[in-house]
């Protein structure tokens, strides 16, 4: 039945925000039980393809990776070789991708990149976190692409590792601060071989740290 709803909004060219049609009369196009229909509907709106607004019906829903977040984490916590598994995949996207982004980056980017590594570093020699900076770090490393569903799927890897990775043991902040200035250096440098070696770095860090959680 899932398949079904899928195809009929493919086939009729709906778009995000445009509504399905009525129980009812999607139980007597497909031939089923209004009851189906519905368990449809629920297990649609989980994956993040409708969405139901009370009082008005049941509405497609703009894409989103954000769905796959719950389960994801729960996935990689099942051991520390899933977790690898994710940073490997990261590391080999993002370092194929930073070329492109190093001829799209924007001046007001540049700016924004290197506000977020001087918080970094002042965060890091008191001693506080700077989660947020670092994830602002990524998103903006890529942002003027203009490719939103990239941006979407590297902030779901960030999300998941954080979420999944608190028994990886920790490295040293100002180290981890040091990663992230070589590749905003290589990035401004203008020689993507340079940046794709500081990303593939930074991710090498990483997964030694997993490496280790597994010994």
């Amino acid at each position: 039945m899932q398949d079904e709803i899928r195809h009929h909004i493919i086939k009729h060219g709906l778009r995000p925000g445009d509504p399905l049609k009525p129980e009812a009369e999607l139980a007597r196009l497909f031939g089923v039980s209004r009851n189906s229909v519905r368990e449809a509907v629920k297990a649609l709106e989980s994956t993040g393809v409708l969405e139901t607004r009370r009082g008005s019906g049941v509405f497609v829903k703009d894409f989103s990776f954000a769905p796959l977040l719950d389960n994801l984490p729960y996935g990689l916590m099942q051991g520390s070789r899933a977790l690898g598994e994710l940073v490997a995949l990261r590391k080999a996207l993002e370092s194929a991708m930073i070329g492109d982004a190093m001829r799209a980056l924007t001046p007001e980017s540049a700016a924004a990149l290197r506000e977020a590594l001087a918080t970094m570093l002042e965060r890091a020699e008191r001693g506080e976190d700077f989660a947020d900076q670092d994830r602002e770090f990524h998103r903006l490393l890529f942002a003027d692409l203009g490719n939103e569903m990239l941006l979407q799927l590297f902030d779901l890897f960030w999300l998941a590792y954080h979420r999944a990775a608190p028994s990886v043991p920790h490295r040293d902040p100002v180290e981890i601060h040091g990663n992230h200035a070589a590749i905003l250096d290589a990035v401004l440098s203008g020689d993507p071989e340079r940046a794709r070696e500081a990303v593939r770095q930074h991710y090498v860090g990483l997964e030694k740290r997993i490496v280790a959680s597994l010994a």
